[in-house]
């Protein structure tokens, strides 16, 4: 999110980090663990409750329970390779404490050694200040292809810790030359290694290159250069710098003024950070490929299901998730790695888990209100009005200047106070987003359509209709917008011809939509060709059997057509499916006027000649 985007041809996915996310799928060890030509002999005694619940709590990205249940499945059969390295993987992915002690055993058994146990054990040691001891196990990863990509960055990061950074410097700019996309960012790095260690000539020419080099704006380019100006009396220019960012993520200029506080501080600043970088970058890398391979063309060489990209998609998400435990491991306030997480977790299917992940975002962060916005949509996801309408109005009230962000934070206000029915709330907070957009010469048709909605459902039909006039002047031939207003007119019987004419539209835009497949039939029922409205609203009622609406006007068909029984029986089925309070007032009060109208003795046999007229209608 925060990166600008680079070529996939690029990068070499490493298979054996897929191999170790998956890992994350529990199974259970297939053979024997070795340990030094020593055989561990399965037990036969796992912990299948424990297992079981590592399972669950896997498929619901749950990790803390995850390494918890592996830990306790692991106790009962601590022969078990695999359930070592599940539990391994899952403390990483939790921030588990836990995570060096189960590295050192699977480090210590030769044949379940891998880049996930070395790294885990180089941070610790980076963490501890044991910097050589953390040179030495990233060198036993860097034969991995992907870890291959970002040692350079974990190796001149643990050299400048030692104070050699003008080799680090030299290293890490001899791989930039044949780094392709990942050039911007190993000369980024050179950048700031250059400043930790006094450089600041150096600095400041590697800082700029990396700006120049990079397609896209990236946030930590973009606060490195702003700080290095702000530090020289550059003021101006550094703040330009800083809200260029919102040109590329609208969202972040509801951070502008969080980082143009803290404009003069570089975002990194020492050696543990640096690699904190590193291993974001890494989780960048795979959670791209990821979702390229989820959108990847079958017809080539390698065909592939949509299940096996998804399968595919997944094990890249679970391998990005890892990185960003490292990466939080030795930053955890790192809040971009917050927000990819949470990202990821939220496109899964999480979205407490996601929810979960941004609570810990420190508030003081410059990027606290973009994680604050992002709270909010989960909290909508998972039902949460009342606290997503808080953070939002919180957002709101913290940033009051009308920015691209802002506008974004009053358009998803104006949507949850749709849904908990305050009208004048979302009508006020879509005015807001409006204003925005009349302030740049813009207008949002679909901000107009929501507007238009929420008038409608608070009873103004007037600015209602002036609302969706306005907004299919500008999208004619949205279909949604022309069911709206038609059917709309139909209820209110303002202008039938007129209404018929935009349903038809809609109808021949979007021919499968249910719903206005409904209002066409509605439409000229309600102007007296009841058998060509049959036809149509029979269709909708197969499409969608479960819409009350739907029902209702199907059995006022067949009432008009004297087919009582038939009225009768599909306003009943109407009456079960929930409907709102509106239409529950109608079906009630046709149900009414069926018990109290006379018996008439009408021949419902006429009903297949109704049908078949309604069929040379259409």
């Amino acid at each position: 999110m925060l990166f600008c985007r680079i070529l996939p041809a690029v990068f070499l996915l490493s298979a054996s980090l897929c191999c170790a996310s998956a890992l994350s799928t529990p199974a259970r060890a297939a053979g024997p663990a070795q340990d030094g030509g020593k055989t561990h002999k399965e037990t036969g005694h796992i912990d299948s409750e424990a297992f079981l619940r590592a399972i669950v709590a896997v498929r619901f990205e749950d990790d803390a329970e995850a390494a918890k249940a592996f830990q306790q499945a692991l106790a009962a059969d601590p022969g078990n390779a695999e359930l070592l390295r599940q539990a391994l993987v899952r403390s990483i992915m939790s921030g588990s404490p836990d995570a060096g002690e189960l590295a050192r055993r699977v480090n210590e058994l030769p044949a379940s050694r891998n880049q996930v146990s070395v790294l885990a054990l180089g941070n610790e040691a980076a963490r501890q200040g044991r910097w050589t001891a953390a040179l030495g196990y990233y060198r036993m990863a860097e034969s991995d292809l992907l870890t291959h990509l970002i040692m350079p960055l974990l190796m001149a990061w643990g050299e400048q810790a030692q104070g050699h950074a003008g080799q680090a410097v030299n290293a890490l700019l001899a791989q930039a030359q044949d780094a392709g996309g990942l050039t911007p960012f190993y000369t980024l790095h050179a950048a700031l290694i250059a400043r930790a260690g006094g450089m600041e000539n150096r600095a400041q020419e590697l800082l700029f290159r990396a700006q120049k080099l990079m397609s896209g704006s990236d946030v930590l380019t973009a606060r490195s250069c702003a700080a290095w100006l702000w530090q020289h009396g550059q003021r101006e220019k550094a703040r330009a710098v800083l809200r260029a960012l919102g040109d590329t993520d609208p969202l972040l200029t509801l951070a502008g003024p969080g980082l143009q506080a803290n404009i003069a501080v570089f975002p990194v600043a020492s050696a543990r950070e640096g690699i904190a970088r590193a291993y974001l970058l890494a989780a960048f890398i795979l959670n791209q490929q990821g979702r390229e391979q989820m959108h990847a063309d079958p017809a080539g060489s390698a065909r592939l299901t949509a299940a096996q990209r998804g399968a595919s998609a997944f094990q890249f998400n679970e391998a990005s998730r890892l990185m960003l435990g490292f990466a939080l491991e030795m930053d955890p306030t790192l809040v971009e790695a917050r927000l990819m997480l949470a990202e990821i977790q939220g496109e899964e299917g999480h979205p407490d888990a996601a929810r979960e992940t941004l609570l810990h975002v420190p508030p003081t962060d410059p990027l606290a209100p973009v994680a604050m916005f992002r709270l909010s949509m989960f909290d909508i996801a998972a039902g949460r009005l009342d606290d997503a309408i808080a953070l939002l109005n919180k957002l709101s009230s913290e940033s009051p200047e009308q920015t691209a962000g802002q506008a974004q934070v009053q358009r998803v206000l104006g949507g949850a106070l749709l849904e908990k029915k305050d009208w004048a709330g979302a009508i006020a907070a879509y005015t807001r987003a409006m204003e925005f957009d009349r302030k740049h010469g813009a207008v949002d048709w679909a901000l107009l359509s929501m507007r238009a909605t929420t008038y409608y459902e608070a009873g103004d039909w007037p600015h209602a209709r002036a609302d969706a006039r306005a907004a299919l002047a500008y999208a004619p031939d949205e279909p949604s917008l022309l069911n709206f207003l038609g059917y709309s007119m139909t209820e209110r019987h303002e202008n039938l011809p007129e209404a018929e004419e935009l349903l038809r539209k809609a109808h021949r835009l979007a021919p499968e939509e249910a719903a206005i497949t409904d209002s066409l039939g509605w439409v000229r029922v309600e102007q007296g060709d009841v058998e060509g409205g049959l036809v149509l609203l029979e269709k909708a009622a197969e499409q969608i059997p479960e819409d009350p609406e739907v029902n209702y006007h199907l059995g006022e068909a067949y009432w008009r057509l004297g087919r009582r029984t038939e009225a009768v029986d599909q306003w009943n089925m109407a009456l079960g499916l929930h409907p709102n309070p509106s239409d529950e007032k109608l079906i009630r009060a046709a149900l009414e006027r069926a018990d109290m109208a006379p018996k008439t003795g009408v021949d419902e046999k006429k009903s297949d000649q109704s049908t078949q007229k309604g069929e040379k209608a259409q």
